[in-house]
């Protein structure tokens, strides 16, 4: 009965330290969890002057291939930048099964910037989660 009670107790600790930590999060905004992961665990592909976009890659999650030519091509142990960024996606997946964030900037050479609507759009449609700024 003495062993049952402990993992009763265990059990119960667990739980509410779970629902702690799930209802601090859930009062967290997005990007500041976004924000908090460490640098050096991602790879950004930034290409915000020409085009708008800066994606964002999770070196956990690549493949070695897709690492080497990744990595080869982006920064590694960067962020894509909070200014001027009008929305991201979040998970975003390409038609080639990548999965990244995806950011969006205004102020570009682009004759137009993005827009959110389209974005969000865009973003869903590829199994991502958007957020505005």
């Amino acid at each position: 009965m003495k062993q049952f009670m402990t993992k009763a107790y265990l059990l119960i600790i667990g739980l509410i330290a779970l629902f702690v930590v799930q209802t601090g999060s859930a009062h967290s905004s997005p990007d500041e969890g976004l924000r908090e992961e460490n640098p050096k665990g991602f790879v950004i592909c930034e290409r915000i002057k020409r085009q708008g976009i800066c994606e964002e890659y999770r070196l956990n999650t690549l493949s070695a291939t897709d690492k080497q030519l990744i990595t080869k091509h982006c920064t590694v142990g960067a962020r894509c930048p909070a200014e001027d960024r009008i929305g991201y996606c979040v998970r975003y997946k390409d038609p080639d099964g990548l999965v990244f964030d995806k950011h969006y900037y205004r102020g570009t050479g682009k004759k137009h910037d993005w827009d959110a609507t389209t974005i969000e759009e865009t973003c869903i449609n590829s199994g991502g989660k958007f957020f505005e700024g």
